[in-house]
């Protein structure tokens, strides 16, 4: 025996020890997740009779036990109750004892999704690292005594089986073979049975309404029948919410040269929706692997179909998305609803064959296979004659973080559901509330847009489905739109459709659309937003009809009565800016109710501060229980306009915050039990009347097997659509027990972040509560449980509800919009000059604003002074007046307040809770002269200074006045603020005209400059300028920037010298990564870093010190 041999031998007999749960996927260890309730059975050959098989296993059933035949070898042994794996183990060796017709009985396992059923097959699929070890690949099957099942023509992916009473588990042969290191991938060719792969199940009422392609916010039947749980049997949607297909089809209905294919159940090609002359290609059956598929054998690939392409126009029934393409049926399913991993990949293999353009894929939930994975790649990359295939998935019907494998591929689409209001369908919205679509991303992909569900379409046998529902119906509904999108340029790459599709999306719901991706703007809910068919379809056309992207977060409800700030990033599909001033500048609208009022109309304004693609709006500054709602619309250069968030105004979708004292009230349900396999609903609580403002949940609960439990709040809010909001949905795989975590917006993490029990952390829900805000709490509130498994009862042994809410108490608020409501300009006032102005102190608040005091301070308070008996209360909207006079031929004024930069400020006592002093600058438009003496100084600071903008931070200095002969006493300083183009004005109380002085110049991490010269004050006037001449300074002590000069930056201790204390002092506040106004920071960018330490290093190898007299 050589070597190899001898390797393999010591693997088969070592992988016989014990069977294994998992298998490898691209390197990766996969565990599988043991079923409860069932094993399979694989017989020998195909030779016996269902009959007989059930007889030869009668002895080991149970009462309730049910003995499924999958196909003509294989077999399902559901369970009346779930057993244990000690039990599970137990009947698998005795149905081994039936040694004549039993190959082997294995464990079945979950897949990614908690109804898919995994049931090992004997046989495996291989694909060789090297085609040259072929003979290799036979000895192996030589020793493990199985053959080959089939091959491709480069002779490397093979599907091998195993031979007849071959009772070795197949996971454990399919370990060896990976083991070998011959092969690229070595996985179990899995069999899906029952359907269980499709993303939903078609009910039978007819419905004649297509709300996905034209939604007028028509009345729509729901087919839900859970009015206990919060269901509503109608609702009308939001006109808009839709794909706006009705507008595409003005440019395209489809081509016959564009070929969907459905890979699904099969396609009744007799329906009478698809007769049209060539509409139905030829069909294959990918399970049996043979040309013709006409049937329908799980009664939804009709329905998927029919989303995508049935006719238009023929006086019946309905219309595809893309009516005018050409569809093929690809069937992957047997008539009992099985598949494998080989028909999956042969499937898509043939749809390359096949020249299909869009392959739509309306199942999931499988774990990650090679083969699979291998083929889904190889169509979207060299599908269409290398061009790739538009493959696009469903996300999956779980309501979790993230989509279902294969959706979340990078090379396909994953696409999730919305609602006939335009939210995500998630469980509790939408109707339906037990299931969800998924969201969100993992390290192999994420959730790209999603589409209408919910949708009338047809149903195999010529009749029609008024409510086909999952994510199974938005995949053929994107499918459709992709479909559309080729057939005005057929020429385009598989990533061009993707990224059309993308930015043609409509970026809908009150989220913020923050993550950038490669094809713009992204949302974890919504991916890039909900398929909008004519925005796509122009873009392919070259025209650019899709709006702006508007990034924001809705702000929170507050205690501050200051004006609250907006902001938002607004940028244009392409990337590129939007107008920032004219008619389509973006602009913020509000309405704004205090207390008990009524809601005014809407105002607006435009941006106060714009940087590149961020935009700041102000909403006017309010007094405690004042509420507002407001939206933002912006405006791209081809005047294609949106609102943020999207159907705004509508009430539905307002973003809202509240102004008042903020406090918390806390409900805590009594303990309860969830029902095992079903829906329950807690004991009650009751709020009282207020606005909800945020909503945070704890959560106590016990359970095994989480991914079973779907966890909802329940509000009295009487709109089916925003009652129910999904808090955690089917995380932690088979983990137990969720222990006093909760979910709050403002939470960091998802829960596939975390792991059981998820002990105190936090985390998002899988939903946004914010739809709750702004709605009165009063009511019953419940928990709304479903479990999704036959395994365990849930106990929740706490769960608590905090609502954010205010006290109800008024307040005043001084009015403070912007700089000149605290502004009084008394223009140009000189000596001996009195001037009066009026200033008015508004209230805008919901009490009366009392004024208890006032008082001036600053450098020339003694010259102003209220020369009328100002208010002591102003009422709500009113204002009371301050009547103050400046009076300039006030004598022996002195410094009340050192550096001062303003000539005085009048501060106003209040009730204001954000306000209780209001400063009132007192400012003229020349400095003030009488008792003083002005310098205008024009200087400039090295490190603040740019020679590019020729224009300076502004900063403060001081300068000294003094004498002009030894010891050069000091006579007196003055500071002020040094402006952008480097002048600043300084007064001076003790000095004298005509008096020689040397200007000495100190600056907070500048060197101590002095003049070269003598100044003098010439009628209390005196200019000086250090910027144009290295000679102004005593010892040419400037440095040139430029074609000006500066004094010189870093001398941050101010001992007169900039040398390695300096630096040393730099260096240490950078390394503890210090920031704000600090005397290291010498280029004032608020952060201290090596520029500061470059720029204080440089003037040290100069020895730069002060040079004086």
């Amino acid at each position: 025996m050589n070597k190899f041999l001898t390797i393999l031998f010591i693997t088969l007999i070592s992988g016989m020890a014990f069977s294994k749960d998992f298998y490898f996927y691209k390197g990766k260890r996969i565990d599988l997740k043991p079923r409860e309730d069932k094993i399979s059975i694989i017989l020998n050959n195909e030779n016996y009779s269902e009959i007989s098989v059930k007889e030869s296993f009668k002895s080991i059933l149970k009462a309730g036990d049910k003995l499924t035949k999958v196909t003509d070898k294989i077999y399902l042994l559901t369970f009346s109750s779930p057993e244990t794996q000690t039990d599970i183990q137990n009947r698998i060796s005795l149905i081994m004892d039936q040694k004549s017709i039993v190959k082997f009985s294995s464990k079945t396992y979950y897949g990614t999704s908690r109804k898919v059923i995994m049931l090992p097959s004997d046989r495996i699929n291989l694909r060789l690292k090297n085609s040259r070890d072929k003979e290799k690949l036979l000895s192996l099957n030589i020793l493990n005594n199985c053959s080959l099942d089939g091959f491709s023509k480069d002779e490397r992916n093979f599907i091998i089986k195993t031979n007849d009473n071959n009772s070795i588990d197949i996971l454990d042969i399919t370990d060896i073979f990976f083991n070998s290191g011959l092969f690229e991938y070595a996985e179990p060719d899995f069999i899906y049975p029952e359907k269980c792969l499709l993303l939903s199940v078609p009910n039978d009422q007819y419905f004649s309404s297509q709300w996905a392609l034209l939604n007028t916010g028509q009345l729509l039947s729901t087919g839900s029948s859970f009015s206990l749980y919060g269901d509503a049997p109608t609702v009308n949607g939001i006109p808009g919410a839709d794909m706006n297909v009705s507008a595409a089809w003005d440019y395209t209905t489809g081509s016959e040269n564009i070929k969907i294919g459905i890979i699904d159940s099969g396609i009744d090609s007799l329906h009478p929706d698809f007769q049209k002359a060539g509409h139905l290609l030829p069909g294959y059956d990918a399970f049996n692997d043979m040309d013709g598929s006409a049937v329908d054998v799980g009664n939804h690939g009709t329905s998927t179909a029919g989303l995508a392409g049935a006719v238009m126009n023929n006086s019946i029934g309905i219309s595809g998305v893309a009516p005018d393409c050409k569809l093929m049926s690809i069937c992957i399913f047997d008539i009992n609803g099985n598949t494998s991993n080989s028909v999956i990949a042969r499937a898509f293999d043939t749809a390359v064959a096949r020249g299909i353009d869009v392959l739509s894929n309306s199942w999931g939930g499988l774990t990650p296979s090679s083969v699979v994975t291998n083929s889904i790649d190889n169509a979207a990359i060299n599908g269409r004659d290398g061009l790739g295939c538009a493959v696009l998935f469903a996300s999956g019907n779980d309501g979790h973080n993230p989509p279902l494998y294969p959706s979340v591929l990078p090379n396909v689409l994953s696409i999730g559901a919305s609602t006939p209001h335009d939210q995500a369908k998630s469980p509790g919205n939408g109707n339906f509330f037990f299931w969800g679509s998924n969201y969100g991303e993992d390290e192999n992909g994420d959730l790209d847009m999603i589409a209408p569900t919910n949708c009338y379409t047809l149903k195999a046998g010529g009749g029609y489905e008024p409510y086909f529902w999952g994510t199974s119906a938005t995949c053929p509904n994107a499918a459709g739109v992709a479909a559309l999108v080729l057939s005005v340029n057929n020429n385009q790459t598989r990533q061009t459709v993707y990224s059309n599709l993308a930015k043609g999306c409509d970026k809908i719901d009150n989220v913020p659309y923050g993550i950038n991706k490669v094809n713009g703007k992204w949302n974890t809910y919504y991916g890039y937003g909900r398929i909008n068919a004519l925005n796509s379809v122009r873009l392919a056309s070259g025209v650019d009809v899709t709006p702006p992207t508007i990034n924001h977060l809705n702000i929170k409800s507050c205690s501050s009565t200051y004006p609250s700030e907006i902001n938002a990033e607004i940028t244009d599909q392409d990337g590129s800016s939007v107008p920032v001033s004219g008619g389509n500048q973006p602009k913020l609208f509000y309405k704004i109710k205090k207390g008990s009022g009524s809601w005014s109309g809407f105002d607006s304004t435009t941006a106060y501060s714009v940087d590149g693609n961020n935009f700041k709006f102000k909403i006017p500054s309010l007094g405690w229980e004042s509420e507002v709602k407001y939206y933002i619309r912006a405006t791209d250069i081809n005047d294609n306009e949106i609102t943020f968030p999207k159907h705004s105004p509508n009430a539905f979708w307002l973003c809202y915050y509240k102004v008042g004292n903020i406090t918390t009230d806390t409900r805590k349900f009594s303990p309860f039990s969830g029902a095992d396999f079903g829906a329950t609903l807690s004991y009650p609580v009751i709020f009282g009347n207020f606005n909800i403002l945020d909503t945070k949940v704890i959560i106590h609960m016990r359970h095994t097997y989480l991914d079973d439990e779907v966890i909802q709040i329940f509000s009295p809010i009487t709109d089916a659509n925003n009652n129910r909001k999904c808090l955690f949905a089917s995380n932690g795989g088979n983990g137990d027990n969720i222990f006093e975590a909760s979910v709050s917006d403002s939470a960091s993490l998802n829960w596939n972040s975390g792991n059981p029990p998820y002990l105190n952390s936090n985390f998002k829900p899988e939903y946004n509560l914010r739809g709750l805000n702004g709605n009165n709490a009063n009511g019953v509130w419940r928990i709304l449980h479903f479990d999704r498994g036959v395994t365990d009862y849930a106990f929740f042994d706490s769960v608590k509800i905090i609502l954010s809410k205010t006290t109800g108490a008024a307040s005043s608020c001084v009015k403070l919009n912007n700089p000149a409501d605290s502004i009084i300009n008394f223009d140009t006032t000189s000596f001996p000059d009195v001037t009066e102005r009026n200033f008015y102190l508004k209230n805008s608040g919901t009490s009366n604003l009392v004024i208890t005091g006032s008082n001036f301070s600053g450098t020339y308070a003694p010259m102003f002074s209220i020369v009328n008996t100002p208010p002591t209360t102003i009422l709500p909207n009113d204002s009371g007046c301050f009547k103050v006079r400046l009076n300039t031929n006030i004598t022996n004024t002195s410094p009340s307040e050192s550096g001062s930069t303003q000539n005085a400020v009048l501060n106003i006592l209040t009730n204001d809770p954000s306000k209780p002093i209001i400063k009132a600058s007192l400012q003229t438009n020349q400095p003030l002269g009488f008792g003083s003496k002005n310098l205008v100084l024009d200087i400039l600071i090295e490190g603040l200074y740019s020679d590019v903008s020729n224009s300076m931070i502004p900063d403060s200095l001081t300068v000294m006045l003094r004498k002009g002969y030894a010891p050069y006493q000091i006579v007196d300083s003055s500071k002020s603020l040094v402006n952008n183009s480097g002048r600043g004005s300084f007064n001076f109380l003790n000095s004298d005209n005509d008096t020689n002085y040397y200007l000495v110049v100190k600056h907070r991490n500048g060197l101590e400059t002095w003049s070269s010269s003598f100044h003098k004050f010439s009628a209390s006037l005196m200019t000086c300028n250090l910027t144009d001449s290295i000679s102004r300074a005593f010892g040419n002590n400037l440095i040139k920037k430029g074609n000006r000069y500066c004094i010189y930056s870093g001398d941050v201790n101010n001992d007169g010298t900039i040398d390695a204390q300096d630096v040393s002092l730099i260096d240490n506040s950078a390394y503890h990564l210090n920031s704000g106004y600090l005397k290291e920071d010498l280029n004032s960018d608020n952060i201290i870093d090596v520029a500061d330490i470059g720029l204080a290093d440089n003037n040290t190898l100069k020895e730069i010190a002060v040079i004086s007299p």
